[in-house]
């Protein structure tokens, strides 16, 4: 507010920008609010002396259905239509009446029909299975087709989320062969399969007259859950070495809900659906906070994974408390909860397998390597050597050239052992087998085959770089000398050489020529008594 003159200036010339963007954005709101305004529609269970209750646009309805048939009456006038929703599960069939002609529901994972402009009448029937609150609610169109995509997306990133996890855990884990990750799968696989058979998504591409069918699969999809998550969560806990007994309950338990969702299926009688329901919810909530316990009391272990654990199911026992404790508090929580918390739980736990796969895979390599080794001198041992050998055989079958073939034993070294004790002789083979290792490429397999006979095996690409190699690792292995209390110990080797211009058959082929061309060698040469060497 301004003075110019005499005149009250309100808003000054500069600002009628601004002035046009807040009278288009009051009478965007005016309109917007105005189109729902005069809208009203009521619903009334027909069945229940209960007077009709007003429908708000975007708000459940907290009205329940009776097993068997239900009727409401729903009156509506609204200026623009819009589109009316139930929730679908439990329900044998549903109808729409109006004007004497049953009106077709849209294709949609939970009951949906187009609501006509105007003032209308019409009657909705419903037979259902069970006792449930339907959550009758109107929207406009726009909106519903909005919030629909909006749950697909939703829904297909979780089921994305699923099948992405059970292939990395069978990819990641099947050499593996460790039970868990087959039991985190199926876990992933059922939580899955409830999720779309309670969501409906199915009812996309099959007909109502099928709702049969999918509901025993969603019963069962229940049982299986519970059953597969027990199994899942106290195998990955370990809880069998800590509480066996309380491990074996919990497993009980748990194949107690899988038979109380199979006797669902077979049984129609009121009362059983009654009593087998509160076993099957109570029994699952049970299970869920025990295991929680037991994950909270694991990670204050320092187990490993029982910290993700804890908080993944942090998340499935909230949603769990919605569902059976605190039914009709949170319709986001009834609807939402589920998915979210088996979502998020879904994650932490990847993270857990995944962290359980890299460690036993590092631990295998590891017992990998230590069973290639020889613990004594650091170099391959026999089996270990065998496994090289192989490969180099192959490249020589694929490439070419000539294998050479180095078969060693040491000259007296039982001598060694007998005058200095074991210690000198175990030093006499590591300095041995780190002369030969240090004296060949990394390409060429070095090993020990046992007691004091070693072999390396090379490859060349010609017959001239074999003599130079040869000569070279017999002259480094007759310079060695070990120290005794300050006096140098001569060690002295024999060492055969046998070269393949073709590919040998088998390692044993080439041990047997080795072993042979070493025992004429060390005919051959002259072998010395073993000697102080002087200072």
């Amino acid at each position: 507010m301004s003075y110019k003159g005499n005149r009250l200036t309100f808003f000054p010339p500069k600002n009628k920008g601004a002035l046009f963007f807040v009278f288009i954005t009051l009478l965007t709101l005016f309109i917007t609010f105005d189109s729902h305004a005069a809208d009203t529609c009521k619903i009334k269970h027909l069945n229940s002396p209960t007077p009709a209750s007003v429908l708000k646009v975007n708000t459940p309805s907290e009205l329940t259905a009776q097993r068997g048939v239900n009727q409401y009456q729903i009156s509506c006038s609204v200026k623009n239509g819009g589109v009316l929703s139930f929730l679908r599960p439990g329900l044998d069939s549903f109808t729409w009446q109006q004007n004497n002609t049953i009106k077709a529901p849209l294709k949609a994972g939970q009951v949906a029909y187009l609501m006509d402009p105007g003032a209308f009448t019409a009657t909705i029937t419903l037979e259902s299975k069970l006792n449930y609150t339907p959550r009758f609610k109107w929207q406009p169109t726009h909106t519903y087709f909005k919030k629909a995509q909006q749950h697909s997306l939703i829904m297909g990133s979780f089921y994305g989320l699923c099948i992405t996890l059970i292939f990395y855990v069978l990819i990641m884990g099947h050499r593996l062969n460790e039970s868990v990750f087959k039991l985190y799968s199926i876990y992933i696989f059922c939580i899955g399969s409830f999720i779309l058979l309670q969501e409906g998504q199915l009812y996309l591409f099959v007909t109502q007259h099928v709702s049969g069918v999918i509901f025993n699969l969603y019963l069962l999809s229940i049982g299986l859950t519970v059953l597969s998550a027990t199994w899942f969560m106290l195998a990955l806990l370990e809880t069998n070495k800590r509480w066996p007994k309380l491990t074996k309950l919990l497993k009980t338990l748990a194949c107690t809900v899988m038979l109380c969702a199979v006797l669902k299926m077979l049984v129609t009688d009121l009362l059983f659906w009654t009593i087998a329901g509160h076993i099957m919810a109570y029994s699952s909530l049970f299970i869920v906070a025990v295991i929680f316990t037991l994950a909270a009391m694991q990670a204050l272990k320092g187990v490993r994974e029982a910290t993700l654990v804890f908080v993944a199911l942090s998340f499935v026992l909230v949603s769990m408390t919605f569902r059976v404790l605190l039914i009709n508090q949170s319709p986001f929580m009834q609807r939402y909860g589920f998915v979210l918390a088996f979502a998020v739980e879904s994650f932490l736990l990847a993270v857990a397998v995944s962290r359980r796969i890299s460690r036993m895979r590092i631990a295998q390599k590891r017992a990998e390597t230590e069973a290639d080794y020889d613990p004594l001198c650091g170099i391959l041992n026999r089996r270990g050597w065998a496994k090289k050998s192989s490969a180099l055989i192959n490249m020589h079958a694929k490439k070419g050239g000539v294998l050479c073939l180095m078969y060693i034993d040491l000259d007296d070294f039982k001598q060694i052992n007998d005058s200095y004790g074991h210690a000198v002789g175990d030093d006499a083979l590591c300095k041995v087998a780190r002369c030969l290792k240090s004296s060949v490429r990394s390409s060429d397999a070095v090993g020990r085959l046992g007691g004091d006979e070693f072999v390396v095996l090379a490859h060349f690409y010609t017959n001239a770089q074999v003599n130079p190699k040869t000569h070279h690792l017999k002259t480094a292995l007759n310079r060695l000398t070990i120290n005794h209390n300050n006096n140098p110990i001569a060690i002295k080797a024999s060492m055969g050489t046998t070269v393949f211009s073709e590919p040998p058959h088998s390692i044993d082929e080439i041990l047997k020529a080795g072993d042979t061309a070493m025992y004429h060698e060390k005919i051959q040469r002259k072998v010395k008594p073993l000697t102080l060497v002087d200072g």
